[in-house]
C-alpha cells in the first residue's frame, strides 16, 4: 500500500520536474529571442587603451558614452541650425536684462533610471560639486557663476559674478547627476560611478568587459517613444589599424575616425557604407611656453622662433600625405578655421600670410639669426650656448593622421637644421603630459563651435592651464590682452562688437605665431544604412552628425535613427 503511494507520488513528481523544465526551457528560450530580437547600435566615439567601469561624467577617464546617452543635458544648442535651442531636461531659459542672471525652467514629470523623480533640486547640487571641487568645472563654469538658486520644484536661478549674453551655452555643458546617489559619494572626484543612474536614453550597463560593453535602455526614459534602438555597444578599438579594420568587415553603424583614402578603403566595399566630411578646425603645431629646459624655453619664447618653424612646413603635402587629401592648408596664423573667414580681417591674413607659407631660407636665415647655428658641421643646429638642440614631438599613438603628420614634420624641419625625435602615448597618457607640461613640441586639435569664440577660448584661455581643463590650451602661453578680450565677449550685446573682438584676438595670436597652424581637417563621420536609416549627412542636415563625445547633437542624432524591418 505504502509502495503503491510512494510509487504514485514519485510518478506525479517526476511529471511536476519535466513540466517545470518545459516551463524552464520555453521562458529561457523567450529571453534568447527578446535579446535576439533587440536592436543593437554598435557605435566608434573615441578609441581608448582599455575598457573601465566609469562613467562618472565628471571625470575625462570616463566612457565615451557617458554624456548625453547616460545625462542628459538641459539643452542641446543645434550648432548646424543656428544655435536653435532643443529643449531636454529644460523647456526654456530667460536672461536678465542686465545679462547678469539666467532662468531656466526645467521639465516636469522626467524620472532617474531608478525611478526617483529629477528635480531643481539635482541641477542645484549638480553646479555645486562643481563649484565644491574645481576639478569636476571642466567647462570653466565657476568663472561666471556666483551662486545657484533653486526657485520652485521646476526652476532654477544662477547668479552671475558678471554680464553675459552666451552664458546658457556653457551652463548646458556641465553634466546634470541625481542628487539622492551623489550626496553619498565620499570623493565624487575619483568616483568611477559604475552602476549610473542617469535621464538620457540607455543608462543600464548591461556587461562590460575587456573587449567592450553594452548599454542598453533607460526603463524610465521621458521620451521612450522616440527611442527606437534598444541598445549601443562599445567595442574597444585601440588605434586606427584596428578600427579600418573592422569597419570595412560591416562591424560599426556609426563611427568617427580617420579613414585614408575613405573611398578605397571603405565606401567601395559596400553601398551601405556612407561617410560625410564637413569642414573641421585646424590641427596645430604646439611649443610647451614653461618647457622644462631653460634654453629651450627661451628660444620657444622668440617668436622669429615660431614663424621659422612655420615657413619649414610644406602643408598641403602635409594633406596629401598624411590627410590623404582630406583637408585644406591653414591661412591664418592665429590657427582660426577657415569656415569662418568672414569673422578675420583680411589685411590682417594678409599681413602674416607669408609666415604660413614655405620659405626654408628666410627660416634657415632667422633661425641663424637667432643663434641657432650648425657649429661642429654635423648637419643639426645647435643652442646659441652650444649644447644640443633636439625637440620631441609628441603624438598620440594610434592616431595613424597625427603619427604620419608628425614624420613629416620631423623630415621638413630637418631640411633647415633642427632635430626632431618622434615619441607617442598611449591618448590618456598623452592628455596627461599635455596638460603636465610633460613635452617640448606636440600636435592637437581644437573644438570649434558655432563661432570663432570657442575656438579662441579653448585654446588661448590662460584659465584654462590648469591640469583639470582639456588639452587645448597647454602651450602655456598667456597674454592678459587675450584674456580680457576673451572676457569681454559674451558680455557685449551687439554682432558688430563680438566682431570687432574676434578680428582683435584673430590679430594678437596671428601677430604671435602662438602655434603653428597646419591645416584644416574634416570632421571625421561614417555610417552604415545596412541596419539603420534616419542617419543624418549633407542631404539631411538636421543637425552635427558626429558620435564624438563632444558633440551634444549625438543624442538628437541617435534618436532619429530606425532599425530597418
Amino acid at each position: 500500500m505504502y509502495r503503491a503511494y510512494f510509487d504514485q507520488v514519485t510518478h506525479y513528481s517526476i511529471r511536476l520536474l519535466l513540466v517545470g523544465l518545459i516551463v524552464l526551457s520555453c521562458q529561457a528560450g523567450v529571453l534568447a529571442q527578446e535579446q535576439e530580437n533587440r536592436s543593437v547600435l554598435t557605435v566608434v566615439p573615441a578609441y581608448v587603451d582599455q575598457i573601465t567601469a566609469n562613467f562618472n561624467p565628471f571625470s575625462k577617464a570616463s566612457m565615451p558614452t557617458t554624456h548625453e546617452f547616460i545625462f542628459e543635458p538641459l539643452i542641446v544648442f543645434n550648432t548646424l541650425q543656428n544655435n536653435k535651442p532643443e529643449y531636454r531636461l529644460a523647456t526654456g531659459y530667460q536672461l536678465d536684462s542686465d545679462l547678469k542672471g539666467i532662468t531656466f525652467t526645467l521639465r516636469e514629470k522626467i524620472s532617474w533610471s531608478d525611478g526617483k523623480s529629477f528635480t531643481a533640486d539635482d541641477v542645484v547640487f549638480s553646479f555645486y560639486l562643481a563649484q565644491k571641487y574645481p576639478e569636476l568645472d571642466s567647462h570653466g563654469i565657476n568663472q561666471w557663476v556666483e551662486s545657484v538658486k533653486k526657485h520652485g520644484p521646476h526652476k532654477v536661478y544662477f547668479k552671475l559674478k558678471n554680464p553675459n549674453a552666451l552664458v546658457a551655452y556653457n551652463l548646458v555643458l556641465l553634466p546634470i547627476v541625481p542628487k539622492h546617489q551623489w550626496e553619498k559619494v565620499p570623493d565624487p572626484v575619483t568616483y568611477a560611478n559604475a552602476t549610473p543612474v542617469g535621464t538620457g536614453p540607455y543608462t543600464q550597463i548591461e556587461s562590460l568587459s575587456e573587449a567592450g560593453y553594452l548599454q542598453c535602455s533607460n526603463p524610465f526614459y521621458w521620451q521612450a517613444k522616440e527611442r527606437h534602438i534598444d541598445c549601443l555597444r562599445y567595442p574597444k578599438i585601440t588605434n586606427n589599424d584596428d578600427f579600418i579594420a573592422r569597419i570595412s568587415k560591416g562591424e560599426f553603424d556609426w563611427a568617427g575616425s580617420f579613414i585614408p583614402d575613405i573611398e578605397r578603403q571603405y565606401a567601395s566595399y559596400s553601398p551601405d557604407f556612407k561617410y560625410w566630411l564637413p569642414p573641421s578646425s585646424p590641427i596645430s603645431l604646439l611649443f610647451n611656453f614653461k618647457a622644462a629646459e631653460p634654453e629651450i624655453r627661451a628660444v620657444f619664447e622668440e617668436v622669429d622662433f615660431r614663424r621659422a618653424v612655420s615657413m619649414s612646413v610644406q602643408r598641403q603635402q602635409l594633406i596629401n600625405i598624411a590627410a590623404f587629401g582630406q583637408g585644406v592648408p591653414s591661412r591664418f596664423a592665429s590657427g582660426m578655421s577657415q569656415r569662418f573667414e568672414h569673422w578675420a580681417d583680411p589685411v590682417a591674413t594678409e599681413k602674416y600670410l607669408p609666415y604660413m607659407t614655405y620659405n626654408p631660407e628666410l627660416a634657415k636665415e632667422q633661425l641663424s639669426l637667432l643663434g641657432l647655428e650648425d657649429k661642429d658641421d654635423d648637419g643639426w643646429r645647435e643652442l646659441p650656448s652650444g649644447s644640443t638642440l633636439e625637440l620631441t614631438l609628441l603624438t598620440p599613438r594610434g592616431w595613424s593622421d597625427f603619427n604620419t603628420t608628425a614624420l613629416l614634420l620631423a623630415e621638413m624641419l630637418e631640411q633647415v637644421g633642427l632635430k626632431i625625435r618622434l615619441v607617442e602615448a598611449d591618448f590618456n597618457h598623452f592628455v596627461d603630459r599635455l596638460t603636465g607640461g610633460e613635452y617640448t613640441l606636440a600636435l592637437t586639435n581644437f573644438p570649434q563651435g558655432p563661432t570663432p569664440f570657442k575656438y579662441f577660448d579653448t585654446a588661448f584661455n590662460s584659465r584654462y592651464q590648469a591640469p583639470h581643463y582639456p588639452r587645448y590650451a597647454m602651450h602655456f602661453y598667456k597674454n592678459a590682452q587675450v584674456d580680457s578680450l576673451l572676457a569681454q565677449f559674451p558680455t557685449v550685446s551687439t554682432a558688430h562688437q563680438r566682431l570687432a573682438i574676434i578680428r582683435e584676438l584673430n590679430e594678437i595670436i596671428a601677430g604671435q605665431q602662438v602655434t603653428v597652424p597646419l591645416y584644416n581637417t574634416v570632421q571625421f563621420y561614417q555610417y552604415n544604412t545596412q541596419r539603420f536609416t534616419g542617419w543624418f549627412d549633407e542631404n539631411n542636415p538636421v543637425a552635427s552628425p558626429l558620435i564624438w563625445p563632444q558633440t551634444p547633437e549625438r543624442l538628437l542624432h541617435v534618436l532619429a535613427l530606425r532599425p530597418k524591418s
